[in-house]
């Protein structure tokens, strides 16, 4: 064993120490289970949950950073309303943070980088999402006009090229075939599927109360004490049945000659998320077993035109930064944006597919923009767990060229 992998798996006083890791289910977007829910109930249960489970008091908690991508009220009303309903005081402050995709996942480098700074002891990096309320209100590209975007075509222009053109661009250019593309979304489907049936999800993912989803020909209730309550229990995106077969009769969305899916990318869902960090020094005072570490991460841009790869250019830089091979390495959890891109990272990184999304990824789970990377760092530690292996990374492209890689210890 390596001295600095010696030195990463040791445990210090000063380590950031990872307490909790729940979510809400994540369900489809406008149909799904939590459709009728504001991204502020979805935050509040995911806390509540944090609370109940640890039986932490609230006052210790520093600050919550809330990743959010959509959010109405600038985000941060909508997210310290749900801090504040839960329960934390009027001292526990709050925020939020847009890194697209990466939102939740950059909360809690954000977070582990206060408690190493001292400036807090003890926080929440959470993320939510509502896509049903504030994604398709908004659909498509801006129709805002400025000289940044009416100049010749470049980054500036790029940013706001639809995500599914940018795979597209990915596939065309690095020949990611549709037939590989599908596969990978079937893949995802199976593991996914047989993750729940096996009970991994069970720990990982909160029971969620909410407002009742009606059929079209049911027609929505209006008043809300008529409006009936159900368990949201588990994500419904699922498809246990799903083959590249079916996949492969299923039209490209973005371009006539594309291979680019509502298969084989990302579900738009709704859901939340919620991680606990503090120092090992204050964990170890209050007498809580933590589940997992955060050691390090690092973001790294591409062009925005082929967004997906930049977990490809993340990873290498992060295993640069701790002195790590790819092969020490035993989960990935890598965000399925879309197969293509997903595709392209696992081939230029050389990873071992057995080491990947072992409980199946965004094609099959779900992506609420906002709440993805604290998902991911939530499965990353459960699968760790379920394999009783210790190092893993959570990596995702995010819009506008970027990408996150992060790495973290089972304890």
């Amino acid at each position: 064993m390596s001295r600095g992998l010696i030195n990463i798996l040791a445990k210090k006083p000063t380590d950031v120490v990872i307490i909790s890791a729940l979510r809400t289910p994540f369900t489809k977007a406008v149909k799904g289970g939590l459709a009728n829910m504001y991204p502020e109930e979805l935050l509040a249960s995911v806390l509540a949950a944090t609370l109940d489970r640890t039986k932490i008091d609230a006052k210790i908690v520093d600050d919550v950073l809330t990743g959010a991508v959509l959010q109405t009220l600038g985000g941060q009303k909508a997210s310290a309303t749900a801090i504040k309903k839960v329960g934390f005081p009027y001292t526990t402050t709050s925020a939020t943070l847009n890194r697209q995709c990466s939102s939740s996942a950059q909360a809690a480098s954000f977070i582990a980088g206060a408690i190493r700074s001292g400036s807090i002891e003890a926080g929440i990096a959470a993320g939510v999402e509502s896509m049903t309320m504030d994604y398709f209100p908004h659909r498509g590209i801006p129709t805002r006009v400025s000289e940044l975007l009416i100049d010749e075509p470049g980054e500036a222009k790029d940013v706001l090229m639809p995500m599914g053109i940018t795979s597209e661009n990915v596939a065309s250019e690095f020949g990611i075939s549709r037939e590989d593309q599908d596969r990978f979304a079937a893949q995802s489907h199976a593991k996914a599927a047989a993750a729940w049936e096996s009970g991994f999800y069970d720990d990982e993912v909160i029971s969620v109360s909410a407002r009742k989803v009606y059929d079209a020909k049911d027609g929505a209730k209006q008043d809300e004490e008529d409006v009936e309550w159900v368990r949201i229990s588990k994500d419904d995106g699922v498809r246990k049945g799903s083959t590249e077969e079916k996949l492969a009769t299923l039209k490209p969305v973005f371009s006539e000659t594309g291979t680019t899916t509502a298969g084989n990318s990302s579900q738009i869902s709704d859901g939340a998320s919620a991680v606990l960090l503090m120092s090992r020094l204050k964990a170890d005072q209050l007498g809580l077993q933590p589940i997992g570490k955060f050691v390090h991460s690092v973001t790294a841009g591409v062009p925005s035109r082929l967004m997906g790869i930049a977990p490809a250019f993340a990873v290498p830089k992060l295993l640069d930064q701790t002195g790590l091979a790819i092969s020490d390495i035993d989960v990935f959890e890598l965000n399925e944006a879309f197969a293509s891109q997903s595709l392209y990272c696992i081939r230029k990184l050389g990873v071992d597919v057995e080491k990947l999304n072992p409980g199946g990824g965004a094609i099959a789970i779900g992506h609420p923009l906002g709440a993805t990377g604290g998902r991911c760092i939530a499965t990353l530690l459960n699968g760790l767990g379920r394999q009783q292996s210790k190092l893993g990374i959570v990596s995702m492209c995010a819009s506008t060229g970027q990408g996150y890689a992060g790495l973290f210890v089972r304890e």
